[in-house]
């Protein structure tokens, strides 16, 4: 039910209204309905007039904390970004030795299983594959940052040549972990393919692709000189945009390296399985059927 309000109130504002609006072509009631709709939308911009006051005071706040937001990082930051940088170095070059032993022990690997079977391995058959990975891995590193070195303030694009050098080393980590994996794959699949033993099923028509001398001597699975005390991540939080984003990049990259240390681990673990399952298949009698399964 709408409120009841004075016919003669109700009257003296439609004619005020119509006063405002003399054109008004049409009958009586719609010159009367024109006008109340003229009255409202005026009483609504007046609204809206006092409302832009409060918020033009708002505006200008934000605009405060925006400009802090995009200010440069300051040189007591740009410090602390260099001081918790450059430790995490030396645990990146430290996996990669790590990485260069357990290359040899993979290579050992490869040369016992082809002395048996008179093949080469073919480990890198996915070359190409191992090219998509690369570009992979570069473009997820660089698309997390934001913004290019060039877009960046001073202080804040130091950091970040800093956190890209650091980058392109993890990358060279991940890379050759990637080569140590596949040559273990390639020897796995050479055991697992050839059910019959080193000389296939029919062992009186081998005969040797190639000379493939034995290695005498057994590399080491681990170097006591490759161990490295992992990184610590130092918990930040910043109000400058820079600041914030180079905080998730130096993030990103302790896991990374904290990564590529367990998966290293692993891969190790892997080998030496893989190196008693290369015994049990160079010592098989060829000619007789038994699978070992290697994956």
């Amino acid at each position: 039910p709408f409120a009841a309000v004075p016919c003669f109130a109700w009257q003296a504002e439609v004619d005020s209204a119509l006063l405002q609006d003399d054109q008004c072509v049409g009958s009586e009631s719609d010159c009367v309905l024109n006008a109340l709709q003229l009255k409202s939308r005026k009483d609504s911009e007046d609204e809206l007039m006092e409302e832009d006051v409060f918020e033009d005071v708002e505006e200008g706040e934000e605009d405060e904390e925006e400009l802090e937001w995009l200010k440069d990082i300051s040189v007591k930051q740009k410090n602390h970004f260099k001081h918790i940088l450059s430790p995490l170095q030396k645990p990146i070059v430290t996996e990669y030795k790590s990485l260069s032993v357990l290359d040899k022990y993979a290579d050992y690997l490869m040369g016992k299983t082809s002395n048996a079977t008179g093949q080469k391995i073919l480990w890198n058959k996915k070359a190409g594959l191992l090219q998509s990975e690369e570009e992979e891995l570069d473009a997820s590193s660089m698309g997390r940052r934001r913004h290019g070195s060039q877009s960046l303030p001073p202080r804040a694009r130091y950091v970040n040549k800093i956190l890209i050098y650091l980058e392109k080393e993890m990358k060279a980590v991940w890379n050759l972990h990637t080569i140590v994996d596949r040559k273990r794959w390639g020897v796995g699949d050479v055991i697992t393919s050839s059910p019959y033993g080193p000389h296939g099923e029919h062992p009186d028509n081998w005969e040797a692709n190639g000379s493939f001398p034995l290695p005498l001597v057994t590399p080491p699975l681990s170097d006591n000189k490759t161990v490295a005390k992992m990184p610590k991540l130092h918990e930040h939080e910043y109000k400058s945009k820079y600041a914030e984003q180079l905080q998730e990049d130096y993030a990103a990259l302790v896991q990374n390296i904290l990564d590529a240390n367990k998966k290293t681990d692993t891969l190790r673990t892997a080998l030496k399985k893989m190196n008693g399952l290369a015994d049990q298949f160079v010592s098989e009698e060829s000619g007789v059927f038994n699978r070992i399964e290697t994956q």
